[in-house]
């Protein structure tokens, strides 16, 4: 599928997490065939992205809530804060204008997965639901039991300043519950709770060929690489292609002085 089919639907869902999406679903297809799912789902534009690797005998599963009412004052108001006006047919119509053919689809909490899935069977899952502390909790507990051993577990928002209770859970995990992660990028988390050190690699090579940047850190005794976009280029502005680069500075310099004399007046 194209960036611009990703990029015609609504949601917060670019880059370096889409070619780091990319390369881990294609790894994890070859190495551990298994099923995907994602809690929290929004309109869909992460989710055509995981289905377009389901392979033969797999299964996606997306939960959300869809518009439904939350069980909580702080999860309802977080919803309707957050995700106005979103209706399971708004996901479908985006999914199937990619796909064709729908997931399968659970309109509830997002932790309830384990009641629609077996538990070990997962390659690949995407948490973006609720930000709330407790609810992240459970979303990855639930993720957890249905992951395969190896299993890739991505969270989102895991950096964001008004989703501090993503944070709080997803370390807290990594401290009491042996998640590890591998990766981290200026939104998500990127972790298993296996053995890391077989998906790293997979986003090291978007390092290596220079499709985003990257360091590594030391946490928790774990190598964790964090990788974000390269640089946009800048753009050229129309004067610029008609003045020689020596002279720029000099233009620069009276375009700005005949702006000041112009406040002047």
């Amino acid at each position: 599928m194209t960036t611009a089919q990703l990029e015609s639907i609504v949601g917060a869902f670019h880059e370096p997490d889409i070619a780091a999406f990319r390369a881990l679903l294609a790894r994890t297809a070859a190495e551990l065939p298994g099923d995907l799912a994602e809690l929290g789902a929004f309109y869909g534009r992460s989710a055509v992205l995981i289905g377009s690797s389901l392979g033969a005998g797999e299964t996606f599963t997306v939960v959300d809530l869809f518009g439904q009412e939350a069980d909580d004052a702080s999860n309802a108001a977080e919803n309707a804060d957050s995700y106005p006006g979103l209706t399971q047919a708004a996901f479908e119509d985006n999914y199937r204008r990619v796909h064709g053919t729908l997931p399968v689809v659970v309109r509830g909490f997002s932790q309830t997965v384990v009641e629609h899935v077996p538990p070990g069977t997962h390659r690949f899952v995407h948490v973006d639901a609720s930000h709330l502390y407790e609810h992240v909790v459970q979303d990855i507990e639930a993720a957890h039991r249905i992951l395969q051993d190896d299993g890739v577990l991505v969270l989102d928002d895991i950096r964001s300043e008004h989703t501090p209770g993503v944070a709080a859970a997803a370390w807290q995990a990594v401290l009491r519950d042996g998640l590890r992660p591998f990766a981290i990028s200026p939104f998500k988390l990127y972790a298993t709770f296996g053995d890391p050190a077989r998906w790293q690699p997979a986003l090291q090579e978007l390092a290596d060929t220079g499709v985003v940047r990257s360091e590594v850190q030391r946490v928790n005794d774990l190598d964790l690489l964090r990788f974000w976009s390269l640089p946009r280029p800048e753009p050229v502005l129309p004067w610029r292609r008609y003045v020689p680069e020596v002279a720029w500075p000099a233009v620069s310099r009276v375009g700005g002085a005949a702006l000041k004399a112009g406040r002047r007046r």
